[in-house]
C-alpha cells in the first residue's frame, strides 16, 4: 500500500491521512476491547476514522490496508524492530487472521463497529467461523476481509516446514485446475477457493509488490503450460493493474477474469498438448475456438461476471479498439489482460499462437508494437515491472560474472538486481545453509558519479546449464521480500 511514490501534493495528503486512519484503527481496536460498544470513547475513536475515511472512499471508491503488515508496525508509531520486541501485540496479530481489508463507498459508524467487535473477539479466542463470514451475517456490505490460511499461520512456527511463493503457486495451479473442470462440467460451480486465491495474490501485490511472483513462471516451467500461462497472466495482470491504479475491486476483477481467460482451452484434446509435432490445418482451426468456447462456458455459470465471460471471449482480439468486425471496444481490462496474455505466451513455448522467444526479444517485440497494438502506457509500465532484462534472463556483467536477473530495478528498469548462481554466500551462522549472492546493478561506485557495475551482454544458457534448478536451489531466498 505504502510502496507508490506519491508526487503531488494531493497524493502525499491523502498518503498521511492513510497513515492517520491506520493509527486510529488501532486505537479503535484498544477501546472496542476495554469498554462496551456504548462507551464514549469507542464512539469517539469510531467517529473520528469515520469522518477521516469518508473524503478518501468518495473519491477512490475503496480503500486497502495490508493489516498484518502496515498495519502491525505503524501501531503506536513504532519501528518494525521496536514492534518486533513487542511480544504480546505480535502474538495478537499472529491469531488475526485478517490479512487485507477493504473498506468500500458508502462504510457507516455501524459497519465500522461490527467490524472491530468481529476481530477483537477473533483474535481473542478463535473460532471455526471464518471473520469474513461472520462480517458477512451481521449484513456489512461496505468491508470485504481477506483471510490468512490456517497453514499459513502455522507456518509462524520455527518447527514446521518454511513455506515459500512456490508453495502458493502450485496451489494456486491446483485450484485453477480444479475450477475449470467444476466450470466445464457443472452450470453452478463451486468457485469460492478460487476467488480467495484471487483475493491473497491481489493482496500480497498491492502491499508488497510483485517482486518475487515474477519469478514464478520460470519455476513452473515443468508443469501444466495451459494452467501456469493463466496463473502467469494474473499475476502480471495485478502487477499492471496495480500500477496502472486501479483501486482494490477493479484488480479482483481484472485478476479473476486473467485466472480465467483460458478457460476454453479445457475443450482442446489434452493428447494434442503431448504430442509435439505441428497441428494439421484442421487442428489448429479447433484450437482458435478455445475463446468462443471458454465464453460459452462462462457465460452460463452465474456466479461468473458477465464482463469476465467477454473477456475470455475477446483476450485474442485487437487491444487498441481496433474490433474484428463484432464491434466490440476494448477497455483498460481488456488492455491490461491482452498485453499480459502477449507477454506471457511469446516467452513460452505455445504452438497454437506463437513461436517461442528470449524473454528480452518478447519483450522489445511488444515495445516496438506500442501505440499500434498495444497501449503505450500500459507497455511502460509492463517495462517497468519486469526491467529491461526481463526476470529470469542470463547475462554478464563487465567484470566477467554470469548472474540470472530476479528482481527489476526499483528506480531503473535497466539496474536490476542479480543472482551470481556461481558464488557461494557466507552463512549467518555456522551449519545454515548459505544466502545466495546478490549484485545490485544499481550500486553506485565509489566516487558516486557512476554505477559499480554494468550489463554487457545477454547469453543463452549453455548446454547443461538449468537456470530454473539454480533458483530452486535457493528458492526460499530468491522468493521473499528481503533482496
Amino acid at each position: 500500500m505504502a510502496r507508490r511514490a506519491r508526487k503531488s501534493r494531493a497524493d502525499n495528503q491523502r498518503w498521511e491521512h492513510m497513515v492517520q486512519a491506520l493509527r486510529l484503527m488501532n486505537f479503535t481496536f484498544n477501546n472496542v476491547k476495554l469498554y462496551p460498544p456504548t462507551h464514549t470513547e469507542v464512539a469517539g475513536s469510531i467517529g473520528k476514522l469515520h469522518e477521516l475515511l469518508t473524503p478518501i472512499l468518495e473519491e477512490q471508491e475503496d480503500v486497502g490496508f495490508g493489516f498484518m503488515d502496515e498495519l502491525l508496525y505503524i501501531e503506536g508509531s513504532m519501528s518494525l524492530e521496536e514492534t518486533a520486541q513487542n511480544q504480546m501485540l505480535v502474538d495478537r496479530f499472529n491469531r488475526c487472521r485478517v490479512k487485507y481489508l477493504t473498506l468500500m463507498k458508502g462504510l457507516s459508524k455501524d459497519d465500522l463497529l461490527g467490524f472491530f467487535t468481529v476481530i477483537n473477539a477473533e483474535a481473542t479466542k478463535p473460532t471455526t467461523e471464518h471473520p469474513a463470514e461472520l462480517i458477512e451475517k451481521k449484513g456489512i456490505k461496505t468491508i470485504h476481509l481477506i483471510e490468512a490460511e490456517v497453514d499459513e499461520l502455522a507456518s509462524k512456527s520455527k518447527m514446521l516446514k518454511k513455506k515459500t511463493l512456490f508453495d502458493w503457486y502450485q496451489k494456486a495451479v491446483a485450484t485453477l485446475s480444479a475450477a475449470q473442470l467444476e466450470l466445464r462440467d457443472k452450470e453452478e460451480a463451486d468457485l469460492k477457493a478460487l476467488y480467495r486465491l484471487v483475493d491473497d495474490m491481489m493482496a500480497t501485490i498491492r502491499s508488497k509488490g510483485p517482486g518475487p511472483f515474477l519469478l514464478l513462471p520460470l519455476l513452473g516451467a515443468g508443469m501444466d503450460p495451459h494452467l501456469t500461462h493463466a496463473v502467469n497472466t494474473a499475476i502480471l495482470s495485478c502487477a499492471l493493474g496495480d500500477a496502472y491504479g486501479l483501486n482494490t475491486g477493479q484488480i479482483n476483477t481484472l485478476c479473476a477474469a486473467a485466472y480465467l481467460h483460458d478457460l476454453g482451452r479445457i475443450t482442446i484434446p489434452p493428447e494434442w498438448a503431448a504430442d509435439h509435432t505441428p497441428l494439421s490445418r484442421e487442428e489448429r482451426e479447433v484450437a482458435r475456438q478455445h475463446a468462443d468456447w471458454g465464453f460459452k462456458l462462462l457465460l452460463r455459470n452465474e456466479e461468473v461476471p458477465p464482463q469476465t465471460a467477454v473477456l475470455a471471449a475477446e483476450h485474442h482480439s485487437p487491444a487498441l479498439g481496433k474490433p474484428e468486425g463484432d464491434g466490440y471496444h476494448p477497455d483498460v481490462f481488456h488492455k491490461i489482460l491482452a498485453l499480459a496474455d502477449a507477454y506471457d505466451l511469446a516467452r513460452t513455448t505455445d504452438k497454437y499462437y506463437w513461436k517461442k522467444h528470449p524473454q528480452e526479444r518478447a519483450l522489445w517485440r511488444i515495445v516496438n508494437r506500442r501505440g499500434v497494438l498495444f497501449d503505450a502506457t500500459l507497455v511502460k509500465l509492463l517495462v517497468n515491472a519486469v526491467g529491461f532484462y526481463p526476470i529470469g534472463t542470463l547475462v554478464r556483467v563487465d567484470d566477467g560474472r554470469r548472474g540470472i536477473v530476479v528482481r527489476a530495478g526499483a528506480t531503473n528498469p535497466a539496474r536490476p538486481k542479480l543472482f551470481l548462481f556461481e558464488e557461494a554466500g557466507t552463512p549467518a551462522s555456522p551449519g545454515e545453509e548459505p544466502p545466495p549472492v546478490i549484485l545490485d546493478l544499481g550500486e553506485l561506485g565509489e566516487d558516486g558519479l557512476g554505477f559499480k557495475h554494468s550489463i554487457t551482454s545477454v547469453l543463452k544458457p549453455e548446454a547443461g546449464l538449468d537456470l530454473r534448478a539454480e533458483i530452486d536451489k535457493k528458492k526460499e531466498y530468491l522468493l521473499s521480500y528481503t533482496i
